[in-house]
């Protein structure tokens, strides 16, 4: 077109297209909209899981809620003493809504409900205890003497399950004392050293208690065979013989297994085993009791002749033992862990020296 033609002028039928295609447009725009709202639905639920906010769909019930995120409340069991299960649901765990639990889990959620999963609690069985005077006098526990006492049998069992927690004695009245002491030798067997020392017992007719170390135990088996067999008493004292850290620190389990492996040697040796010393006698209520679980008492002493200190002469080690010497004395030598020489030497002497003083020999 030129500049000198005239503007094309609006016909009737082009404004007619125009209201029909901006009527269109205007339509068009709207279905959109009215299809974006109704994709999106109502808004989401705020609601919370255990205090942690959570937003489920409009109409969503209790039980759906709970179906969908798998939600469970752990029932609370009975054990016995042994930590063994009684019953499976003692304490049966529940969900709660809004504190309370639903009694239908039909009911929509509303916003701001709470839902709360609350397990039940595991609960062990109480215990019983019980006693009864022992007809015969009991040596104490531990035991640094000979010394006996009357004494009750105390036991405590599961209530339901009747399984044994522990049992021990305890002294009721005054302590009576034998005419009589104990020699106990402690770290044997040791080759050389522990069959001289059972030469000079058998020559002398002097039975006495020998504390074995496990490992030296299964290393010489037919000294142990060999104490048992001469009527002497064996004892348990632990696999290895640890002493620094003390014997009461060591961990649980490794305790347990410096007791039951002695123990189980010693029975395959056919020692039927009640006695237990602790390295460096290093004990605790805990030990103690552990021991008794294992059918085990302490023993400890109350005269440390120190034969095993190289500074120590066969004179001294004699002049201790016989210098503090008393009716139900318990004596501390040692026929293994290193050189015995000084106890061989001293072992004569010590016994003849202990009947001078009308004394006899028991054995623990």
């Amino acid at each position: 077109m030129s500049r000198l033609d005239p503007p094309m002028a609006h016909t009737p039928d082009r404004s007619r297209r125009l209201l029909i295609g901006g009527a269109s447009l205007v339509a068009l725009v709207a279905a959109t909209v009215v299809g974006v709202v109704l994709l999106r639905g109502p808004p989401p639920v705020p609601i919370r899981i255990d205090g942690t906010p959570v937003l489920v769909d409009e109409g969503t019930t209790f039980g759906g809620l709970l179906r969908g995120r798998a939600l469970e409340a752990r029932n609370g069991r009975m054990l016995d003493v042994e930590g063994e299960i009684l019953e499976r649901r003692h304490d049966p765990g529940v969900i709660l809504l809004n504190g309370t639990e639903p009694t239908s889990r039909t009911l929509p959620l509303s916003e701001g409900d709470r839902i709360e999963v609350v397990d039940g609690r595991d609960e062990t069985e109480d215990v019983i205890r019980t006693s009864f005077r022992l007809d015969d006098p009991q040596p104490l526990n531990p035991a640094r003497t000979l010394a006996t006492a009357r004494s009750l049998q105390v036991t405590v069992k599961g209530q339901l399950s009747g399984k044994l927690v522990r049992t021990w004695t305890k002294p009721i009245g005054p302590t009576s004392t034998p005419n009589a002491v104990a020699l106990t030798f402690d770290d044997g067997p040791w080759p050389v050293h522990t069959a001289k020392i059972l030469s000079i017992l058998k020559r002398y007719h002097v039975k006495a208690t020998f504390f074995v170390v496990g490992a030296f135990a299964e290393r010489y088996p037919m000294l142990v065979r060999r104490e048992h067999a001469m009527g002497m008493t064996v004892g348990n004292h632990s696999w290895s013989h640890p002493y620094n850290p003390p014997f009461t620190t060591l961990p649980a389990t490794r305790l347990d297994r410096e007791l039951v492996d002695t123990n189980a040697l010693l029975e395959r040796l056919g020692v039927r085993n009640d006695l237990f010393r602790p390295p460096g006698g290093s004990w605790d209520d805990a030990l103690r009791d552990r021991a008794l679980d294992e059918g085990m008492r302490l023993v400890l002493w109350d005269i440390d002749t120190r034969d095993w200190s190289t500074r120590t002469s066969t004179k001294e080690v004699v002049r201790t033992v016989l210098s503090r010497v008393r009716p139900g004395s318990i004596i501390l030598m040692h026929d293994g862990g290193g050189d015995a020489a000084t106890t061989i030497a001293a072992l004569p002497d010590i016994i003849k020296g202990i009947r001078k003083r009308g004394l006899s020999f028991a054995t623990l």
